[in-house]
C-alpha cells in the first residue's frame, strides 16, 4: 500500500510537470527528502524541489469515524542566479504564480482521502540563497485528508 503522503508528493509532481513551465524539463521536477541542490550540476538547473513537511492532526475536525490529518508539502523553485538582480526575474515570477494558481483548488485529483487544500505563499526570493548565488523561492501547500480510524 502506498503511503498517502507519497501519493500526494507524486501527484503534486505530475501537476507541476503538466504546467510545462518554460525552461524546466519534467526530469528537473524532483521529490526529495529535504530540499537540496548539494549534488546538482549546472545542467540540473533550473529545477523544482518537492518535499514533505510536518503533518499535523487536527482533533477538533473530522468525524467519529475519521481523523483529519493535514499534510504539508514544500515547493522550492531553484536556479543558478549568480546574484543577478534582473536576469530571469519575470520568468521566475511566472513560475511562482503558475504554481500558486495550480494549487488554489480545494481538491487533489487522484488522492481520494484529500477533501480540501490551501496554499501558503512563501518567500518570492530567499535572500540567504541569493547571496550564495542561487535563486530559491518557496511555496507551502497543505492537503487536508480525512482518514478512517482503525
Amino acid at each position: 500500500m502506498t503511503a498517502i503522503i507519497e501519493s500526494i508528493l507524486t501527484t503534486v509532481r505530475s501537476e507541476i510537470q503538466n504546467l510545462n513551465l518554460t525552461d524546466i524539463a519534467n526530469d528537473h521536477v524532483h521529490i526529495q527528502k529535504v530540499p537540496s541542490t548539494r549534488n546538482f550540476l549546472v545542467t540540473d538547473f533550473p529545477a523544482i524541489l518537492i518535499v514533505a513537511g510536518t503533518p499535523r492532526h487536527n482533533p477538533s475536525q473530522g468525524t467519529n469515524l475519521r481523523d483529519q490529518i493535514e499534510y504539508q508539502v514544500g515547493i522550492y523553485i531553484v536556479d543558478t542566479d549568480n546574484q543577478n538582480q534582473t536576469a530571469n526575474r519575470n520568468k521566475y515570477l511566472s513560475w511562482y504564480e503558475a504554481i500558486l494558481k495550480q494549487f488554489r483548488t480545494p481538491r487533489l485529483a487522484g488522492v481520494d482521502t484529500i477533501v480540501n487544500s490551501y496554499v501558503a505563499p512563501g518567500l518570492v526570493v530567499d535572500p540567504s540563497w541569493f547571496e550564495a548565488g542561487e535563486f530559491h523561492a518557496g511555496i507551502t501547500l497543505w492537503f487536508i485528508s480525512w482518514e478512517t480510524r482503525e
